[in-house]
């Protein structure tokens, strides 16, 4: 009798962080595609992260982040206190937050109403969160002159690529944790796309707090979701 080959695939873990307070944050205005520096505190907790994670034993085979400065800022600092300043920050485009057209730099109240429901009522922040496709495409349709925001559809299809490249390159290469520094909005996007009923958990991102996912069969399987357990204090609150 021939016996069965098992074929064992190299285990991947994604830690998708968002990235440590910024300027903008700190102020309660709304930043996409706009950008703004760390804060000290933002720093801080980039840090604080990466002393975290390798205080668990943490090691990453591979690191990207968004192309804006806060995502790399926020990755190069993690890495430098989790004990690999020399691993490479690989900017994409793709790990981007929404665009947010007219929004962009506004105040977060602006943000926050701006977006509506068909009969004129704005969206509660809850429902942002539950119902993400009719809001980026609210956005997209309504409220960028520039031209330059992406739909719900876009949006999905650059994101989920970046995760899967990232998830494959890894195990090709035998395996490993990933480093994924990206944004609020963006990682509720993941979210939405690979566990939609675990959304409750992402209502409001922490900075620099993680969402942990482990990559088999090429699915994604979530874990930890917005935790902030690797840091040694609270978690600065989203804004």
């Amino acid at each position: 009798m021939q016996r069965k080959e098992i074929t064992m695939h190299p285990e991947v873990t994604l830690y998708i962080v968002r990235h440590g307070q910024t300027m903008l944050n700190l102020l309660s205005r709304a930043q996409g595609w706009a950008d703004s520096p760390l804060t000290p505190a933002g720093r801080a907790g980039a840090a604080a992260l990466g002393e975290g994670l390798s205080r668990e034993g943490v090691r990453f085979v591979l690191a990207a982040s968004s192309d804006s400065g806060r995502a790399v800022e926020t990755a190069r600092i993690l890495l430098s206190h989790s004990g690999q300043p020399d691993l490479t920050v690989r900017p994409d485009p793709r790990l981007r937050e929404w665009c947010l057209g007219r929004m962009e730099g506004g105040p977060n109240k602006e943000f926050q109403t701006a977006i509506r429901n068909p009969d004129g009522t704005p969206f509660a922040l809850d429902d942002l969160t539950l119902r993400l496709p009719e809001a980026i495409d609210y956005i997209h349709n309504h409220l960028d002159p520039t031209g330059m925001s992406q739909s719900f559809q876009e949006i999905s299809d650059r994101l989920s690529g970046a995760l899967h490249d990232l998830a494959q390159e890894a195990a090709a290469a035998g395996g490993g944790n990933v480093l994924v520094v990206s944004h609020a909005l963006s990682i509720k996007t993941m979210v939405w796309l690979l566990c939609r009923e675990r959304l409750e958990e992402v209502i409001m991102i922490h900075n620099t707090s993680v969402c942990r996912f482990t990559y088999r069969d090429e699915q994604f399987h979530p874990l930890e979701l917005n935790d902030t357990h690797y840091l040694d204090g609270a978690a600065v609150p989203a804004r």
